[in-house]
């Protein structure tokens, strides 16, 4: 196992590297860019997204809930059996940027581990929606910042007056504090400027390290924010998630970063304890596989809360829920992430 230490802005202290199941390691970054809209998707190549259908999604400001809101199931459905979207990216987020072409960045979405990148998730998003400010990195590097721990999602203003709405950005936004102003806080945003946030929706933290180490009763009352939300292949934000993108998120918010796909999350060697069925507590993951021998067959992750209950993005056309759960012959076991 080898420990990554990043120290690129606004990212968790430690990463575990991912085991020997690493084989694909995307090309090193060449430049850092900075996402620049709500939440900015990462699609498996430029030419993946639908040309009516995804429209909302790639253009700056992106309409994210429009987005959603414009598709049926059939429409979610094609997002998965084409693997059109790999993952995603929030507001002021950093991204290395890997190539460019034709209007579109090929990059590593920083703090997301996968076994193709241990750094950062792979994936092209449109030019348009990456700002290449780095007087904002600075910032973020040296800046205390306020996080969206509260709420799905929150507005983001252009006046301190909060009467000029510039952008609905999602829990685990993170944004560089420029002041306090009453009850609004300054923060720096990508491309120069500052916006003004309520500090009913943030909470400021002088570094990734002094963030509150949860319990899995923080987790659970985290999780319980997305009931209904729509599940989204790809989906790593308040606006909507997948399985793992759901589990990566509640954990990445309170400090502690896991793999971003579910047979990541498993694979974190020395990382997660295993945990017997008896003992399942609040917080802990549990993993379905179609070959319960292999970590990498696992192909959906859950979130224990309590009461024999879990919290799941289970697929298209399904709301974000808690049920009852499931140790059938696909279930693989349980992890806990939690030391203490």
């Amino acid at each position: 196992m080898i420990n990554i230490i990043l120290a690129l802005g606004l990212v968790n202290h430690v990463v575990t590297a991912l085991p020997s199941i690493v084989s694909e390691r995307a090309p090193a970054a060449k430049q850092m860019g900075y996402i620049s809209v709500s939440v900015a998707t990462l699609w498996t190549t430029p030419s993946k997204p639908r040309p009516l259908v995804d429209a909302p999604a790639l253009t700056n400001p992106a309409d994210i809930d429009g987005w959603l809101s414009s598709m049926n199931v059939s429409q979610f459905l094609d997002l998965t059996d084409n693997s059109r979207t790999q993952t995603q990216a929030l507001y002021g987020a950093q991204v290395g940027i890997i190539s460019e072409q034709d209007g579109w960045y090929e990059v590593e979405a920083i703090g997301q581990p996968t076994p193709k990148d241990a750094i950062g998730y792979p994936g092209w998003v449109p030019t348009a929606q990456v700002s290449l400010d780095s007087s904002y990195g600075k910032l973020q590097s040296t800046k205390p910042f306020a996080a969206i721990n509260n709420v799905a999602t929150a507005p983001l203003y252009r006046d301190a007056l909060m009467r000029d709405k510039y952008l609905e950005i999602s829990y685990d936004t993170r944004l560089p504090v420029i002041a306090h102003i009453g009850g609004l806080i300054q923060v720096a945003v990508p491309g120069g400027g500052s916006a003004y946030l309520s500090a009913k929706h943030a909470t400021v933290y002088g570094s990734v390290s002094k963030i509150p180490y949860p319990t899995g009763k923080d987790l659970v009352k985290a999780g319980k924010l997305f009931l209904g939300r729509p599940y989204l292949w790809g989906g790593a934000s308040g606006f909507a998630f997948d399985c793992s993108g759901l589990t990566h998120t509640l954990y990445d918010a309170h400090g502690i970063t896991i793999g971003r796909d579910a047979d990541a999350q498993a694979g974190f060697t020395g990382h997660g304890t295993n945990v017997a069925q008896s003992d399942l507590q609040a917080g802990d993951l549990m993993y379905y596989a179609t070959n319960i021998s292999s970590s990498s067959s696992i192909y959906h992750v859950t979130m224990y809360i309590g009461n024999d209950e879990m919290i799941e993005a289970y697929n298209a056309g399904t709301p974000i829920r808690i049920t009852p759960v499931r140790f059938g012959d696909n279930y693989w076991g349980a992890q806990r992430f939690l030391t203490h």
